[in-house]
């Protein structure tokens, strides 16, 4: 993609006009789908969480800190949210998106409509606003003055606390609860929808965003689980209503309004929780969509299920990254390596950008949060991380490294299942594959391989292959205490199997791990293999 201007960019999306759009595939097709050709510059989006800001500025997380006089104690600054404005201009961002409501709470300014945000740590910013300073104007205006674009976060359902905490309109009316949600209210209730697009209107109508990106990941249901698949026409509508408002503010403002949406990583989850993401991208209600697991980075997702629709709407698709592997592991944060795996895998989907979500992670402790690993200096070091994704030739220039592990190990918050895994059953000749993605085409010059198997003693005897080409070498190291808490996903005794891989063995885009049980050492104990890694060397180093 160009290099674009913020205004450029804006006024492009605004008007639906796709920028650069090259070899979309399409995920109906039979087949591996052709490749694609990357564009020459991604969009990179950094998205801030409703107490990102608040928490670290204050160096203290809200479950450490409930005295009502915290916000005395330690007021916030507009000088402090000018340096996290800068740190993420710095890292080449060409878009910050700052939520400014969840929970029915406005966040970062006050309204006479809305209530504002009751949580101690958000009280930091009362004596700025008596002052005259609304914060939320200090991050518009520095994000205009360092030519990036800001975007209004709006978490649709947002339901920490359980229903005990939020406004009253969310506290108040457990009539509208979701039946399996204490706190989430149902869009299936008119008065539900009104709420939120009026919420939507006033910020687009009294600040000078350049558009509204709303997180449909917290937490994931907008309807009764039973329903919400029947209820994906409602969501529609109430995505035309905030169209048309949009584009009726944007008239009035003599300017371009986007926006985005964040859905989950697979179309199978969003038309199952209510959400007809096709038919947002086609009628052009949506500007741009992030797809991602609500809490892990996917790197087996086939991303060309969104990319499909982007040359006919006009639509851009920017996958997300996020700091942690999967559910059960918090030792290990991802690594420049890991990124740029993703990001090609983005690119080689007809992706065109990439989006940070739950990126603070890295410098948890700077928030005095013990069970988020990053330490307090990480800020700008992990934030740099990222700069180089949004040029794909810089991310197939460099060592890539895949990791594929099961994001939830069973249901997630969705409760549909994330556990990708094979599974021998313990009897002689049992074969089974492990899907991969990798879109690599001819950008190798050698990977390396490596598998777990759970089980798997050293008396066993097996066959490997990739693509049903069989690997005649590979190694195995067997670990009979299993893996330890602190070095990452606990798991019991198992071996580690790892060879390299001709590159003419792979193909362009998804590959298939194959495992057979030749002879089998014991009768007890089937043969998982659900974490699959591939490091890759490029062919320019």
């Amino acid at each position: 993609m160009p290099g674009y201007t913020r205004r450029e960019f804006v006024a492009a999306v605004g008007a639906g006009t796709a920028l650069s759009l090259t070899g979309t595939v399409s995920a109906q097709d039979s087949g591996t789908p052709p490749e694609t050709t990357p564009p020459k510059r991604g969009h990179l989006l950094y998205t801030s969480d409703p107490s990102n800001i608040a928490v670290q500025q204050a160096g203290h997380h809200l479950g450490l800190t409930r005295d009502p006089r915290f916000a005395r104690d330690n007021p916030a600054r507009a000088e402090d949210l000018i340096d996290f404005v800068d740190a993420i201009a710095n890292s080449g961002f060409d878009s910050y998106a700052q939520a400014v409501f969840s929970q029915g709470w406005t966040l970062y300014h006050r309204s006479p409509n809305f209530e504002y945000d009751a949580r101690p740590h958000h009280q930091r910013f009362v004596p700025m606003m008596d002052a005259g300073v609304v914060p939320l104007q200090v991050l518009i205006d520095r994000t205009h003055e360092r030519g990036m674009e800001f975007v209004a976060k709006f978490r649709m359902n947002d339901a920490h606390g359980s229903g005990k905490q939020g406004a009253n309109f969310v506290t108040q009316n457990q009539q509208w609860w979701l039946p399996e949600i204490p706190g989430s209210l149902d869009y299936s209730i008119e008065a539900v929808r009104d709420f939120m697009l009026a919420a939507a209107d006033e910020i687009v109508t009294r600040f000078d965003v350049d558009g509204l990106l709303f997180n449909y990941l917290r937490h994931m249901h907008c309807f009764p689980r039973s329903v919400a698949h029947q209820r994906q026409p409602v969501m529609t509508e109430f995505l035309r209503r905030v169209r048309r408002m949009i584009d009726q503010r944007a008239k009035e403002k003599r300017k371009s309004l986007s926006l985005g949406v964040m859905v989950p990583q697979t179309m199978e989850e969003c038309h199952g929780l209510g959400y007809d993401v096709p038919t947002w991208m086609r009628e052009g209600l949506v500007n741009y969509v992030c797809p991602s697991d609500a809490g892990w980075p996917d790197f087996n997702a086939r991303y060309e299920d969104y990319t499909q629709y982007s040359d006919a709407a006009g639509c851009l698709v920017y996958p997300m990254v996020t700091a942690n592997l999967c559910r059960g592991d918090n030792a290990n944060l991802l690594r420049p390596e890991n990124f740029r795996a993703l990001a090609q895998n983005f690119y080689g989907a007809g992706a065109h950008g990439v989006t940070a979500f739950n990126y603070q992670h890295y410098w948890g402790r700077r928030m005095g949060i013990d069970d988020y690993p990053g330490p307090p200096e990480s800020f700008q070091v992990a934030l740099s991380y990222l700069t180089e994704l949004k040029d794909p030739q810089a991310v197939v220039s460099a060592i890539r490294h895949y990791r594929f592990h099961p994001l939830w190990g069973g249901p997630s918050w969705s409760r549909y299942e994330k556990n990708d895994r094979l599974v021998l059953p313990r009897r002689d000749g049992a074969s089974k594959t492990y899907r991969f993605r990798m879109c690599e085409g001819g950008n190798t010059i050698r990977a390396h391989l490596y598998f777990t198997a759970q089980g798997l003693t050293p008396a066993d005897i097996i066959e490997v292959s990739i693509n049903g080409q069989r690997i005649d070498k590979f190694r195995r190291v067997y670990h009979a205490t299993g893996r330890p808490e602190k070095w990452g996903r606990p798991i019991p005794a198992h071996s580690t199997v790892f060879f390299d891989v001709p590159p003419r063995f792979l193909t362009a885009r998804d590959n298939q791990l194959g495992v057979t049980l030749t002879r089998s050492a014991t009768e007890q104990d089937e043969i998982v293999v659900d974490e699959v890694e591939v490091v890759v060397e490029p062919k320019t180093t």
